[in-house]
């Protein structure tokens, strides 16, 4: 198995149009495991609006990817993530850069044009459109050994796991799923650590469906029972937690 490239010297630095990418949602249908999950991410997908050329006049293209190239068009979106004061030209894009990376064939473009590390650098941003565009474009790549290994080993876990104290629900269900995707055995340390463990018990009781059943999943498929129950037994004294989103 090829190793997967390491993260590049220059990450984005606040560098990139607005459609909504696939999100990911749950109706708790009872199926095994991992179909479970699946279930969960396919029974709220949104059908996705045509996308528009950077720096044009917002009329949508009809196969932008098949008439500019697929590379060339994903470029161009993000030379103008680079070159744009507009933020909401920047969250316009970066939606469509989320919408492109739930199709694997634009996963090694995305790569080469360091994407990744653009989804991973907006996750600090104060504005929360950007936070949750970037964290629906990692969880659409994160179902890929490759990308999965690139968010590894580019320290990723930790901004992902800030994202669930966000007050936006299409944020935290995002980061939950990506944390998901992201659990191997060298980092189930990190994504299962008991902070995450008390947090996925509280999201558990939470009154919303789609992340309640996300979070009961999270619980029994990633965690050990002895994990759960050193969490509740320290949600038991002590009030502090990361607390739900809005809804």
């Amino acid at each position: 198995m090829a190793a997967a490239p390491a993260p590049p010297e220059g990450r984005w630095r606040r560098p990139v149009p607005p459609t909504k990418w696939r999100r990911p949602g749950c109706r708790g249908q009872a199926v095994p495991a991992v179909q479970r999950l699946l279930v969960c991410l396919r029974s709220s997908v949104h059908p996705v609006p045509e996308p528009t050329l950077p720096g044009g006049t917002g009329s949508p293209v009809r196969c932008p990817l098949m008439e500019l190239g697929r590379l060339e068009y994903l470029q161009a979106l993000v030379t103008e993530f680079q070159v744009t004061d507009s933020t909401e030209a920047k969250e316009q894009v970066l939606a469509n850069l989320a919408n492109f990376a739930y199709d694997p064939s634009n996963y090694e473009y995305l790569r080469q044009l360091q994407v990744l590390d653009l989804f991973l650098d907006m996750l600090t941003e104060d504005n929360e459109t950007l936070v949750e565009f970037a964290m629906g474009g990692l969880c659409n790549l994160c179902l890929d050994k490759t990308n999965k290994e690139y968010i590894l080993e580019a320290n990723g876990v930790e901004p992902i796991i800030n994202c669930l104290s966000s007050s936006n629900e299409e944020t935290v269900v995002s980061a939950v799923t990506t944390l998901m995707f992201l659990t191997t055995p060298r980092s189930r340390a990190q994504t299962t650590a008991l902070p995450v463990v008390e947090c996925m018990l509280r999201f558990s009781l939470s009154a919303n469906t789609r992340l309640s059943n996300l979070a009961s999943i999270f619980l029994q498929d990633y965690c050990s029972p002895p994990q759960v129950e050193e969490a509740r037994n320290l949600s038991r004294h002590t009030a502090v937690g990361i607390p739900l989103p809005k809804d």
